[in-house]
């Protein structure tokens, strides 16, 4: 495949690196005589997949393996994938065989290599259940992960996923769009995985006949996707590496990757990154005008510059708040804080802090409150540890730029003195954080995180009957009681 080139990245995510997790991404990248193949895949965050980074290589590993045999296969038959009907068969067999070959590595990972004590160990006791459950023999949810692939050959060109992430594909007149279907069942943390039963049925594929082949296709985990606004502003970031390609060379900009990706971690939501790409550096070069009015039109210059709705920065934001969430281990914790302020004491510039607090703090701080209650339910009483922080630093950019989506009035230098000619911006921001309790509440997170449901408390410093009944349609259950009441009694 002289026309094309290939490249494969991993790295592990900002928050991976700074809570020590192991990196669960797994890449793969080849040119060979007869097609270039690309592969990413996305091991499950959540503690329960302990062996989710295993599963996340072997995938990659089971789809190259797989592929060079139905290469081999339709080598002189590739006429029978212009047939709908027959390629959705074909498809349908290459996958099952990915699926079974998968299983059988799993399987004898796990003959290989029992579980250990300490990988058992290091399942949070909300989620013991599956110690047992992995003791009894059932291993293969231990290595849940996604999976996505792209291979292009002289004649043809397809993609296949099961799972979130995106594929992209950059075309000749500067365009730039997903061709793979999304996937219904991928929701905030949900996605579906190679680990579920239904595994053989549950994956989405897409296909490009020789003269519709694209002169660019990149393939990402979620860290990459989710770092983003939009797929608007997704497509944006491929069409322009496309540019760079074309411009500078597949070895420097491959070389610039290595530096680009981690910053895409660390300005988002912090996950593993792995991308990987296929070009055409000649046929890019030829439409480089095409791309660069493309890229000009939509203004990619700063990532910020975009409209924001109200979903846009709520999704954002939920991501955020459920990956932090998610990366807690201590035992006793029994209430989550998103504390509310307004940045520089400025108006425009509102703040949240999550937290939570503990038993064990709780207990600590008995003797210096003037009731249990208080020690219980009063911030000033508790850890204060600001485990997220959103509307400082560089996201209080994308405050900002949402505060000017809205055409809400905002000023720089405004101060505590005009809050209430910016009161819009602060009920808009608590209304943002009261959906976002709501779906951790009836998403089940909270319940699947913490083995029972605990509050997420909106509030300040204040208790009073506005924040008791904010908390109370937030947070829709029995959990808030006891919050509830406390501000009642403190009014």
């Amino acid at each position: 495949m002289n026309n094309y080139s290939s490249f494969s990245h991993t790295f592990t995510g900002a928050f991976h690196v700074k809570n020590k997790i192991i990196c669960q991404d797994y890449s793969m990248s080849y040119n060979c005589l007869k097609y270039s193949f690309i592969a990413v895949a996305d091991g499950h965050g959540s503690p329960q997949y302990i062996r989710t980074d295993r599963g996340a290589k072997l995938a990659v590993e089971s789809a190259s393996e797989c592929i060079e045999e139905f290469m081999d296969l339709l080598d002189g038959a590739e006429m029978l994938l212009n047939v709908e009907k027959k390629r959705r068969k074909l498809f349908s067999m290459l996958w099952r065989n990915i699926v079974s070959l998968w299983y059988d590595k799993v399987a004898n990972d796990y003959i290989k290599n029992p579980f250990t004590e300490n990988e058992l160990k290091n399942i949070p006791e909300e989620l013991s259940d599956y110690r047992q459950y992995y003791k009894d023999g059932n291993f293969l949810l231990a290595y849940g992960t996604t999976l996505l692939f792209f291979v292009i050959s002289r004649e043809f060109a397809f993609g296949i996923q099961i799972g979130d992430g995106k594929c992209v594909i950059v075309a000749d007149d500067g365009s730039a769009y997903s061709p793979i279907p999304d996937d219904p069942m991928c929701n905030g943390n949900f996605t579906s995985s190679m680990c579920q039963e239904d595994a053989n049925n549950a994956s989405r594929f897409c296909y490009f006949e020789k003269n519709s082949i694209p002169p660019a296709v990149f393939i990402g985990t979620d860290g990459v996707d989710k770092s983003c606004w939009n797929d608007e502003q997704l497509y944006d970031l491929y069409r322009e590496l496309a540019i760079k390609f074309a411009e500078n060379g597949f070895e420097e900009t491959d070389k610039y990757l290595e530096n680009f990706l981690p910053e895409i971690s660390e300005n988002g939501v912090g996950d593993d990154i792995s991308c990987a790409g296929i070009l055409n550096i000649s046929a890019l070069k030829k439409c480089i005008e095409e791309l660069k009015n493309s890229a000009e039109e939509e203004t990619v210059h700063d990532r910020y510059d975009v409209i924001l709705n109200a979903e846009d920065i709520k999704g954002f934001m939920s991501i955020l708040i459920e990956d932090t969430i998610s990366s807690w281990d201590e035992p006793d914790i029994y209430a989550i804080s998103l504390f509310v302020y307004d940045d520089e004491d400025n108006p425009c510039k509102p703040t949240v802090i999550l937290g939570y607090n503990t038993e064990s703090e709780y207990k600590k701080n008995i003797k210096f409150a003037d009731s249990k209650q208080e020690a219980r339910w009063n911030y000033v009483f508790w850890l204060q540890n600001n485990e997220l922080s959103f509307g400082t630093d560089d996201t209080a950019k994308i405050v900002r730029q949402w505060i000017l989506s809205c055409g809400y009035p905002y000023d720089e230098e405004a101060d505590s003195s005009e809050s209430e000619k910016y009161e819009m911006i602060k009920k808009a921001f608590t209304e943002l954080l009261s959906d976002i309790v709501h779906d951790l509440h009836s998403s089940g997170f909270i319940l699947r995180t913490f083995g029972k449901e605990i509050p997420v408390l909106i509030h300040n410093l204040d208790y009073n009957k506005e924040i008791a009944e904010l908390n109370m349609l937030a947070n829709c259950s029995d959990s808030i009681r006891d919050f509830v009441k406390f501000c009642k009694e403190t009014m």
